[in-house]
C-alpha cells in the first residue's frame, strides 16, 4: 500500500466513525461529546494533510469533507443546537429534561465550537457556522425579551421586582459564558451589555424607591422599601454587576473625569439609601420606647434597618461611594445608641416584651457587622 492509499484509508476510517455518530439519538452523553470533538479534530488534520497531496488524494479529501459536512448539518448539528439551547438557564425553546448521563450545556457549547472550527478549517462552505450563529441569535433574543419583561414598567410609580431581575441577570451571565464558548463572541458581548444595562436600571429604580419614601413616608412607600431591601443578596448581585460595567467602560476608554453610567447610578442609589435611612432612624429615635401601633411600626423599621446595615457592611468591601460609607457608619452608630437605650430599659424586672423584641433585632443586626 502506497502512502497515498494509506492516507486515503485513514481519512475514510475517521469519516465512517463520524458518519455513524449521533444517529437515532435525541441527546449525547458527556463522553460522546468528547469523542465527537476528538473525531472532528482528527478528521480536520487528515484533510489538511491530504490537500497537500496529489490530485487523487485531494479529490478524496473534498469528497470526505462534503460527506462529513452533510452529516453534521443533517444529524449532529440539530441535536447539538437543540440540546444546547434547551439546557441553558434562559432558553429559546422547550425540550426533554436533561438525563443524568447527558452532557451539560457547556459540553454542547464545546461541541459546537469544534463543529465551527472544523468547518472553518476544512469545510466546503459556511452553512454550519450560519446555523450556529442563527441559533445563538435566537438565544440572545430570548434573553433580551426576558430582561425587557422586567423593565417594561407602565408608570413612574411602578417598579420591577429586583429579586427576580437579579436572578435573571445571573442566568444571562451563564448564557453569555456558554454562548462565547460555542463561537459567538459578539452575542456574548451583547448579553454582557444587556446584563449591565439591567443592573444599572435596577439600581436606579431602587434609589427612586428610597427617595420616594423619604419624600412621602406612608405604608405604601414603606412597603416598597421593605420589598426592595428584603433580599440583600440579590441587591448585592445587581450592584456588583454595575461595578463590572464600570470596569468595562473604563477599559473601553471612558473619560477619567466623567462619571460612567454605572458610577452615576451607584451615586444616586447611595444618596437615596442615605436619605431613606436617615428618615427611618429619626422615626426610631422618636418611637423607640413607644407602645401600640407606633411601637409595632418601630419593630418593622428596626428589621429594615438591619437589612440596611447588612447591605452597607457587604458593600464597603467593594464599593467606593462616599454616601454608602457614611450611611453605614452613621446607621451603625445610631443603632448602637438605640441598643444601649433598650438594654437599660430592659435591665429591670417587668420590662415590656415589646422592648425585648426590639432589642433582639438590634443585637442581631449589630452582631452581623461585628459591632
Amino acid at each position: 500500500m502506497t502512502n497515498g492509499e494509506r492516507a486515503q484509508a485513514s481519512i475514510e476510517a475517521v469519516e465512517q466513525q463520524i458518519l455513524a455518530s449521533c444517529r437515532g439519538q435525541p441527546t449525547i452523553s458527556a463522553a460522546g461529546i468528547v469523542h465527537l470533538r476528538s473525531m472532528l479534530t482528527g478528521h480536520a488534520d487528515e484533510i489538511r494533510s491530504a490537500k497537500a497531496g496529489d490530485s487523487t488524494l485531494r479529490a478524496a479529501a473534498s469528497r470526505s469533507s462534503a460527506a462529513v459536512a452533510a452529516h453534521l448539518a443533517d444529524i449532529v448539528c440539530p441535536i447539538l443546537l437543540s440540546r444546547f439551547a434547551t439546557l441553558l438557564p434562559i432558553s429559546d425553546g422547550i425540550g426533554i429534561p436533561r438525563a443524568a448521563d447527558e452532557a451539560a450545556a457547556a459540553d454542547y457549547a464545546d461541541a459546537l465550537a469544534s463543529v465551527f472550527a472544523w468547518e472553518g478549517a476544512v469545510g466546503p462552505d459556511s452553512r454550519l457556522r450560519g446555523a450556529i450563529q442563527g441559533r445563538l441569535s435566537s438565544v440572545t433574543r430570548s434573553c433580551r425579551a426576558r430582561i425587557e419583561s422586567h423593565l417594561d414598567v407602565t408608570s413612574d410609580d411602578d417598579f420591577p421586582d429586583v429579586r427576580l431581575l437579579a436572578r435573571d441577570i445571573l442566568r444571562i451571565e451563564a448564557v453569555e459564558w456558554a454562548v462565547e464558548i460555542a463561537g459567538g463572541p459578539s452575542h456574548a458581548a451583547e448579553l454582557r451589555h444587556l446584563a449591565h444595562h439591567a443592573a444599572r436600571q435596577a439600581i436606579q429604580w431602587s434609589g427612586r424607591v428610597f427617595e420616594r419614601f423619604r419624600a412621602g413616608p406612608d405604608e405604601f412607600t414603606h412597603f416598597d422599601a421593605v420589598a426592595t431591601l428584603s433580599a440583600v443578596d440579590d441587591l448585592l448581585v445587581v450592584i456588583l454587576r454595575v461595578l463590572e460595567s464600570d470596569r468595562d467602560d473604563r477599559a473601553a476608554g471612558s473619560h477619567p473625569f466623567v462619571l460612567t453610567l454605572g458610577e452615576q447610578a451607584l451615586q444616586d442609589f447611595g444618596s437615596g439609601l442615605e436619605q431613606m435611612t436617615r428618615r427611618y432612624l429619626a422615626i426610631v429615635d422618636v418611637h423607640l420606647l413607644a407602645d401600640g401601633p407606633s411601637g409595632d411600626f418601630v419593630l418593622s423599621v428596626l428589621q429594615l434597618l438591619q437589612r440596611v446595615l447588612r447591605l452597607g457592611h457587604a458593600l464597603l468591601r467593594s464599593v467606593d461611594v462616599l454616601e454608602i460609607h457614611l450611611n453605614h457608619v452613621s446607621a451603625q452608630q445610631r443603632m448602637t445608641a438605640f441598643r444601649a437605650v433598650l438594654r437599660k430599659a430592659t435591665a429591670g424586672a417587668g420590662a415590656p416584651r415589646e422592648y425585648t423584641a426590639r432589642l433582639t433585632v438590634l443585637e442581631a443586626a449589630l452582631a452581623e457587622v461585628g459591632a
